[in-house]
């Protein structure tokens, strides 16, 4: 596709090397720099956060004397927190050239993702190491090192909502719509839903451009609560961080709670419904001086 717009008589119509090809509908599912949400929302630009983030991802026998640190991996997250930023780790599908090579659910790579705001003129890949020796037990700030330094790829946290995610004959769905700060971890899950949705709808009658209408109602106003979800975790945990030394896992369950207070999040629905704390079925926090041979240390949450 090189471009996609429409005609005269309101129908959509994409451009392709073999020429212009008119369709009753258009959906526009082509990612976070879609050319469909061009259309519907010109102008529409992602919106920068203060701070960036760190990625890598390495093959899970990279570490492989990390007994614990790994088995913990293979039923949680974790999270570790230090002043101005916080480290997630967990475990990824590996690919074909990953591992055994297999799509199998023992194919894995442990992959981190490490929040802050780099000095000005730092390099990001010597930078994100050193943070890491300073703030995270040694045992986890060795697995950021095992990576090296051209494992970790730095990039700038944005977020983006287009004010409207149909207009008949087009529609945006996953990133196309919207996309929200990586905290959320909600890319895959909302795209599905937007499929869902756009299923149910078009079941519901026979008029295509009142289905669409009625996902967009109900897309738009999901894309704007995750953008909003995601700035608000952004606040707590990069922003404003609390002092993580002086917590305990109590602490930071009420504070958690606190965070998504008034938001859903389909990770933590479980939780609410049993009203049990945030992290209660698989968690870890010790204050400083406890053992870090768990690879748990000051401020360090995980979550199932």
């Amino acid at each position: 596709m090189n471009s996609v717009g429409r005609d005269g008589a309101g129908r959509a119509v994409i451009t392709t090397a073999r020429g212009e090809e008119p369709y009753d509908v258009v959906v526009g599912a082509d990612g976070h720099a879609s050319a469909t949400r061009r259309l519907l929302a010109p102008g529409l630009r992602p919106e920068p956060a203060p701070y960036a983030v760190w990625r890598g991802a390495i093959p899970l026998g990279a570490p492989a004397e990390r007994p614990r640190e790994l088995k913990l991996l293979r039923d949680a997250w974790v999270t570790l927190g230090f002043p101005g930023g916080h480290g997630i780790f967990y475990l990824i599908p590996g690919g074909p050239r990953d591992g055994d090579g297999s799509t199998g659910p023992g194919n894995r790579l442990l992959a981190y993702a490490i929040y802050g705001r780099p000095p000005e003129g730092a390099e990001p890949g010597p930078y994100v190491h050193e943070l890491a020796k300073e703030h995270f037990p040694a045992a986890w700030a060795d697995i950021v090192a095992r990576g090296g330094r051209r494992a970790a790829a730095c990039h700038q946290v944005a977020d983006a909502q287009a004010p409207r995610v149909a207009r008949p004959p087009l529609l945006l769905a996953g990133d196309a719509a919207g996309v929200t700060r990586p905290h959320t971890a909600t890319g895959a899950v909302k795209a599905l839903q937007d499929a869902l949705c756009l299923e149910r709808v078009l079941r519901e009658g026979p008029d295509v451009s009142a289905a669409l209408e009625r996902y967009a109602d109900e897309r738009t106003a999901a894309g704007a609560h995750l953008v909003a979800l995601g700035r608000r975790m952004g606040r707590a945990l990069v922003e404003e961080t609390p002092d993580w030394p002086t917590m305990g896992q109590g602490e930071v369950d009420a504070w958690f709670r606190g965070v998504l207070a008034g938001t859903r999040h389909y990770l933590y629905e479980e939780a609410r419904e049993t009203d049990e704390p945030v992290g209660s079925a698989s968690s870890a926090t010790r204050r400083p001086g406890t053992d870090a041979g768990t690879g748990m240390g000051t401020g360090a949450s995980a979550v199932r």
